[in-house]
Formats: structure tokens, sequence, C-alpha cells
């Protein structure tokens, strides 16, 4: 089933904006309770080459064990049996002709780390009734072309390049509460030395610590982001808007690609050189 229904090749016109990626942003994302921003600001060519925006798609895909839903624009539902929910939503979207630019529409949001039981007989933790991947299917959107310097619009059949010229930009007050941990500086470093133990034994060679910080925030996420990608600017920055949920991060790695059938891959941590000592 094609839930996209038109041509899978999209028109591309020049977008006569003087303002940054992040501008124009902060303008649409207000209107919406669904959009997105993929930035890369810094880093090589090749790894920064576009950066992303889209807003409002026209499906809420939802992938749980057992099924997925599809919520149109206009609210109504549909629900199909699987126990794939990944390929069925692969399945759903279709594959544009246009291989000029890397991202010309599609699937965009996220998959939580308990999909892993998908695949893997791990037993369920997760609530079953909450969903382990949602995903905007994104028909147009804006390109950032870093290396030419221009903007982009693109769209299948609904030009919508008016809605982002009427957009007003503004931010609103963002507050946090007291931050809080799960462990101590004591209860840390123990588990640190606990660590350390495993790697000279043997049984480990890497691993990944940390500490859960908690806190509770009122107001424009956006805000975060804002002062996130001044401070730590970097080839893969990004901003999910996603109804009641908001994921914000800025990375330095590609995790994975696909160029003409062949994965890449640009890891970064864990690939410096063992020294003799």
């Amino acid at each position: 089933v094609d839930i996209f229904g038109h041509t899978s090749t999209p028109r591309i016109i020049s977008l006569d904006y003087s303002g940054t990626q992040f501008e124009i942003y902060n303008k649409i994302s207000r209107n919406y309770p669904y959009s997105f921003l993929f930035e890369s600001l810094t880093g090589p060519e090749e790894l920064s080459e576009t950066s992303i925006m889209g807003f409002d798609p026209e499906f809420i895909v939802k992938g749980y064990y057992d099924k997925v839903t599809i919520q149109n624009r206009d609210g109504s539902i549909k629900t199909i049996s699987t126990s794939d929910p990944l390929n069925t939503i692969k399945d759903l979207v279709q594959e544009t002709t246009d291989q000029s630019y890397r991202y010309l529409g599609g699937a965009v949001g996220i998959i939580n780390y308990d999909s892993i039981r998908l695949w893997e007989g791990i037993p369920k933790h997760h609530d079953i009734s909450e969903p382990i991947m949602e995903f905007g299917i994104y028909n147009d959107g804006i390109l950032f072309d870093n290396k030419k310097r221009k903007s982009l619009y693109f769209y299948y059949d609904k030009n919508r390049v008016d809605e982002i010229k009427s957009s007003e930009s503004k931010f609103e007050d963002f507050t946090i509460s007291k931050i809080t941990n799960n462990l101590n500086e004591e209860e840390f470093s123990e588990i640190v030395n606990k660590a350390k133990k495993y790697i000279y034994d043997g049984d480990i060679f890497q691993v990944v610590l940390s500490r859960k910080f908690s806190f509770e925030a009122d107001g424009d996420y956006l805000k975060v982001y804002q002062k996130l990608r001044s401070l730590n600017p970097s080839p893969y920055l990004y901003h999910l808007k996603m109804n009641e949920k908001t994921v914000i991060g800025s990375s330095p790695e590609m995790l994975l690609r696909v160029t003409n059938d062949q994965v890449e891959t640009f890891p970064i941590a864990g690939t410096r050189k063992i020294s003799d000592d």
C-alpha cells in the first residue's frame, strides 16, 4: 500500500529567503505539532552537505509489537496487523525517482531501544500499549544546500511555500526545576572502578557508563536547541518536534547511511589507535 498516493518525482524550486535555516524553522515550527530540523553546521563537506527541514507531515505512522497505525491529517486512523512494524512502514513509503539530494521526503522519526525485541529474544519490559517507533511521513520540505549556499523547497502534489513565508518568528519562555541524578559521585566512582576491573580481567573491552539526570521542564524547547547549536555546532544537529515529545541532540558522528546500495559509517568513539602504554 502506498500511502503517499502521488507522483514519485518531486518539484524543486528556489526559496527566496535570506534568513538562516534556524530562523526559518523558528517561524514554521510554531504552527504545527510535528516538525523537524536536521542541521549540518560544521565538519567536512562529505558529512555536512545539506540541512533539512520538514513540517506538518501528511501522515503520522506508529509501530507497535503487533501492529502499525496510520493517522491522516484529518484525524482518521487505519490499523495494519504485523509482526514486523519497521518493514511494514518501509513498504508504505514510496521511493522517489529523483536522486539529486539524499533526502526528498519520506519517513522521519524515532525508533526506541525497545525495538531490539523485534529481532532478539529479550523479554518485553516496555509497555506494549505504547509505540516503539513513530514517524512523520513528509511529502514536502526545505533543503539548505551548504555547498551551493542556497535554499530550496521541494514538494510532490501540494505547494505550501506560502505557509513558510506567512509564518512569524518568536520565542517563548523556558524554565526547568532542580536537576537530580540517580547516582551520587561516590556511587558512580564505584561503578567506574568495577568497569576498570572487568576490562583488566578481559571480561569486556569497552563500556559506556552514565548517570541519569532528570528535571521537569516547561516552555519553549526550541530555546534549548538554540543554545545547543551555539555551544556545540556539529555535522549532525537535530530537533524533532513530535506532538508532546521533543528530541534534541548534536553529534559529530555519522552512524549509518546508504549510498548506491553501499552502507557507510563514520564512527569516532573507540577508533583511536592503542599505544604501547
